[in-house]
């Protein structure tokens, strides 16, 4: 789980402009697969100004089993806010799981989808190297359609991925019984 809001936060205190914003966050996206050392490369690659990219860098060193309050903390009032938002769907989430699931902030977590406006989350399964769901809040897209602010929150499925971890682990369908 993660907020889109806490990624234009850690973007702007590093001195990126608001249009620079999803193409910094599609390469954070990218940290599980090229390593942060990765990220910072395609940053300055990119053009970007290498202090920036240091100040950026910085913030997600050591983010692998950070508590959402922790990695906030340099952000201001703002991050505290989010973080306590995060904080709060997390403890409800956990509640209410059943079937040892586990519910983490991953402060790297993007979404590419840029009309994400506020939490966002990815279902993974362990030992799959992906997602098998996601989704989040998207405050300003139903508005566009409707004329009107209308908040929402959606999330898909990955169906194929599903039934393919299931055929790994040996799930055979029940039958329709026959009358």
């Amino acid at each position: 789980i993660n907020d889109r809001r806490m990624l234009k936060l850690c973007a702007e205190a590093c001195g990126f402009a608001p249009e620079e914003h999803d193409k910094v966050f599609i390469i954070l996206d990218k940290m599980d697969k090229i390593g942060i050392e990765g990220v910072k490369n395609e940053l300055i690659s990119e053009g970007y100004d290498e202090n920036n990219v240091n100040k950026y860098i910085e913030l997600y060193k050591n983010c692998d089993t950070v508590a959402v309050e922790d990695f906030a903390a340099s952000l201001g009032e703002a991050g505290k806010k989010i973080a306590a938002d995060l904080s709060t769907i997390m403890r409800c989430a956990s509640a209410a799981t059943v079937g040892g699931c586990k519910l983490a902030f991953d402060p790297t977590l993007v979404r590419g989808m840029s009309y994400y406006t506020g939490t966002i989350f990815e279902i993974r399964m362990d030992g799959y190297g992906y997602s098998v769901g996601g989704g989040g809040r998207y405050d300003e897209m139903l508005g566009k359609f409707m004329g009107q602010k209308v908040p929402a929150c959606g999330f898909s499925l990955g169906f194929e991925r599903i039934v393919s971890a299931l055929a790994d682990s040996g799930f055979v369908p029940p039958t329709a019984k026959k009358s």
